[in-house]
């Protein structure tokens, strides 16, 4: 077998690796070990790292310190600002309810004739300020809901429930607001649901506001309202055919006192409908979500622990 040829300019390529191999293996002579050479400290060792300089490490830990400082101090300043308004609020719709209360059964006496007949003209006149009332009040009522949730004075009073009977009183209860808009309410209940261990007055006011919003924002269409079991939950949901909810805005859909941009005020509201839904739905253990396509329509819908 011939010897294996090597050229020139190979053998002096590998030198530098053959000596460095030869160097690092260790040597006998005799009976005792010499010890590897030891390698070249300057080619084969990483550069030492750089003493940290301990006054700019002060320096920068107690910018640190005052950015957080700051940041807490001004979230401090902003949940009390919250606070006294909740407070401020809730004390005006207190003093409002009361004089409320009694223009609106002033205007029920003229109505049902308790004061004499009343021409139609008039009569139409005090449906349009009864029904302005009662919106007024709702505002109010929602003003002093929210104000009790934020301080937890909200006691629920739990009895078992048959989902189909919320979906059938909220459906009644918004049918001629419907038919009013000339929209179509159509009720998807999946049978043999289990009842439900609620507060029916809040689970009732969580669905009537979702079908409030849903009719108030579509033109045409449709609205469904409807349940079913989802896991160890019943899902509730309000379909819609209308606007839809822009991407913009889509982190502050559950905010207290905020409507979406460009919607026109003649769609009324101060925006805590959707804000209190979410608290009432929490409050019984379950969550609250959404999904929408601008100008397609929007669906809301919520989980209740069965």
């Amino acid at each position: 077998m011939e010897p294996r040829k090597i050229s020139l300019r190979a053998s002096l390529y590998t030198l530098p690796v053959r000596l460095r191999k030869l160097l690092a293996a260790p040597r006998r002579h005799g009976d005792k070990n010499i010890p590897a050479a030891a390698p070249n400290q300057e080619t084969l060792s990483p550069p030492p790292k750089p003493k940290p300089n301990k006054k700019s490490m002060w320096k920068r830990r107690g910018r640190m310190r005052a950015r957080l400082s700051a940041a807490k101090k001004h979230a401090q300043e902003l949940e009390e600002r919250n606070r006294l308004q909740t407070e401020f609020i809730a004390d005006i719709s207190h003093e409002l309810r009361t004089p409320l209360s009694g223009i609106l059964g002033y205007t029920d006496l003229l109505r049902d004739g308790m004061y004499g007949p009343m021409t139609p003209e008039q009569l139409e006149v005090l449906t349009h300020i009864r029904d302005c009332g009662y919106h007024l009040l709702d505002l109010v009522n929602e003003v002093l809901d929210l104000s009790r949730l934020k301080k937890h004075q909200v006691q629920l009073e739990l009895e078992n429930v048959p989902p189909t009977e919320l979906i059938d009183a909220a459906a009644a209860a918004v049918q001629a607001l419907a038919k009013q808009k000339r929209l179509e309410l159509l009720t998807k209940c999946e049978a043999d649901l289990p009842s439900l261990r609620i507060d029916f007055r809040r689970v009732y006011q969580v669905l009537l506001n979702l079908l409030s919003n849903a009719i108030k924002f579509t033109h045409e269409g449709s609205v469904e309202l409807g349940a079913r079991r989802d896991g160890k939950n019943i899902r509730f949901h309000v379909k819609d055919t209308g606007i839809g909810i822009a991407p913009e805005f889509a982190r502050h859909v559950f905010k207290d006192f905020r409507q979406m941009d460009g919607v026109p005020r003649s769609f009324g509201g101060v925006g805590l409908g959707l804000s209190l839904s979410k608290r009432l739905v929490e409050l019984h253990g379950g969550k609250i979500g959404y999904t929408t396509r601008q100008n397609k329509g929007s669906e809301f819908y919520f989980l209740i622990p069965c």
